[in-house]
């Protein structure tokens, strides 16, 4: 496990989740091992509605990398507002083939971060470090907040 992902794992130590959805099985499989090779616990689902019953039974999933583009139903940007109401705490990254820019960017898009396709598992890992680093220090600067407001 990496040491990004080593510091940015909860108090009780577990690794990062990150449940990764999309319609195309080979690339799906392709990036949960590349994710698994740097440490991340990985979980698949093949639609928007797959995704959302794991999310609903699962205690906690930090990250859901999903295709903005999926065919017969609900797509990305579905549960990107269904993350956003249910599960604000999760950490999204949308994928796809149409995004303008030529680079991972670590910036909010709509409710999530976006990574054009086609990318490494590598790329991935690295944006999930830079969200999970990110998402650790907001916690810290605001549970300071709360320690001096009660001291």
């Amino acid at each position: 496990m990496s040491e990004a992902t080593r510091r940015t794992a909860d108090e009780s130590g577990r690794q990062a989740t990150v449940l990764v959805v999309d319609d195309e099985p080979d690339l799906r499989s392709m990036l949960a091992r590349g994710l698994g090779e740097h440490g991340y616990a990985v979980l698949e689902a093949d639609s928007v509605e797959t995704a959302q019953k794991v999310l609903r039974d699962r205690g906690w999933i930090d990250i859901v990398i999903s295709d903005v583009r999926m065919p017969g139903g609900a797509d990305g940007t579905d549960l990107a507002v269904w993350l956003y109401r249910f599960r604000p705490e999760t950490i999204l990254i949308l994928t796809s083939g149409y995004f303008q820019q030529a680079e991972a960017v670590a910036g909010p898009m709509v409710y999530g971060h976006r990574l054009p396709k086609p990318f490494r598992p590598s790329e991935a890992a690295q944006l999930i470090e830079n969200c999970l680093a990110k998402r650790a220090a907001e916690r810290a600067r605001i549970e300071g907040l709360r320690r001096g407001w009660w001291e």
